[in-house]
């Protein structure tokens, strides 16, 4: 009898940790409980990035019942044998711990970035009907293409494979599940007024960062990079806008002001890249310690990298060595002249 009231007991508990997660449907709910039901598709994805040599795996839980990303988890390495080594044919139990464990060793490289630039692009890409369907065909290219955005890489290798759970087994298994319209790591319950998915990322951006201040890119159409083709990691050109003290103390800080004193721009570290749902992107740059530089742009304009703006130094040194060169000889020439004319 005991075994049996610690059995409803447990079953009960069960029940009450599914209704956070089917809106307060009972009755999805108690088959949730009961293992009949699952709201979560698993995306488990291994990828190699010879030229960067760089792989790594990871795993996505996506709920197709809302169309939200609950959970990722990713680890990075240099060494590119790991990609053999993944087995994402394995339950998403067995990689999920051993993403854990990798994760705490030294070796592990930190993902932050890699994971803010899936999530998003996950988001941009919309393959939440993709997902329904388990068209693996179109998630695989998806995936190759948002890993070869990632690294700035043509040449990328990579592999998924789908399996289903639901949010229950995913909590039992100790794994954080972001509901839209949750606070921080915690679950809560779904309501009417939760935040878009692109909401919820920029408020998770937001909040990591101890002043936001407002900029705009540099467009360059001859010389610059499309927006869609920046990633994570990248140095790019900024103006700082805000004219606020934060801003006004950073321009002070870099000397970021030209010949006249008016501010000019700084290199700011792409931290995450927004896709925004009427087209364009929100870009965040990290310009000073704690600071992102937030900027928004409609359109998939060529904006100036820092890159770039070193190659444009280059080019005129060379110019302006070139020029010199030139005028030696010219100087020689004529110098060669006068004195074969006093010969004569």
């Amino acid at each position: 009898m005991p075994e049996q009231n610690q059995s409803i007991n447990d079953l009960s508990r069960m029940v009450d940790i599914s209704l956070k997660y089917t809106g307060g449907d009972l009755e999805k709910a108690k088959s949730m409980a009961s293992g009949q039901y699952d709201d979560t598709t698993v995306i488990k994805a291994r990828f190699l990035v010879q030229e960067k040599k760089h792989s790594g795996f990871f795993i996505v839980f996506i709920n197709h019942d809302n169309d939200f990303i609950s959970s990722l988890s990713s680890y990075i390495s240099d060494n590119p044998g790991m990609f053999e080594k993944v087995r994402i044919f394995d339950d998403w139990k067995t990689l999920y711990k051993d993403i854990k464990a990798l994760s705490s060793s030294e070796k592990a490289l930190d993902t932050q970035d890699f994971a803010s630039f899936l999530i998003a692009s996950f988001i941009g890409f919309d393959i939440f009907s993709d997902v329904k369907s388990k068209d693996l065909g179109v998630l695989s290219k998806a995936v190759n293409e948002i890993i070869g955005r990632s690294y700035n890489a043509k040449n990328v290798q990579s592999q998924i494979e789908l399996d289903v759970t639901s949010s229950l087994t995913m909590e039992l298994a100790g794994i954080r599940i972001q509901i839209p319209g949750s606070a921080g790591s915690q679950v809560s319950e779904i309501t009417a007024e939760a935040l878009s998915r692109e909401d919820e990322l920029i408020k998770k951006i937001e909040s990591e960062a101890e002043f936001i201040i407002e900029g705009k890119t540099i467009v360059s159409p001859v010389r610059g990079k499309y927006l869609s083709d920046i990633s994570s990691g990248e140095k790019i050109k900024v103006l700082l806008t805000g004219g606020d003290l934060i801003t006004e103390r950073i321009l002070k800080l870099l000397n970021a002001y030209d010949i006249s004193g008016k501010p000019g721009s700084v290199t700011g570290r792409v931290k995450a890249k927004i896709p925004m749902e009427k087209g364009g992107y929100i870009v965040y740059t990290v310009v000073a310690k704690g600071v992102l530089a937030k900027l928004i742009e409609e359109e998939n304009v060529k904006i100036q990298t820092d890159v770039v703006t070193h190659e444009i130094e280059k080019e005129e040194g060379t110019d302006n060595r070139l020029l010199i060169v030139m005028g030696i000889l010219v100087g020689l020439i004529i110098l060669a002249g006068i004195i074969l004319l006093q010969m004569l």
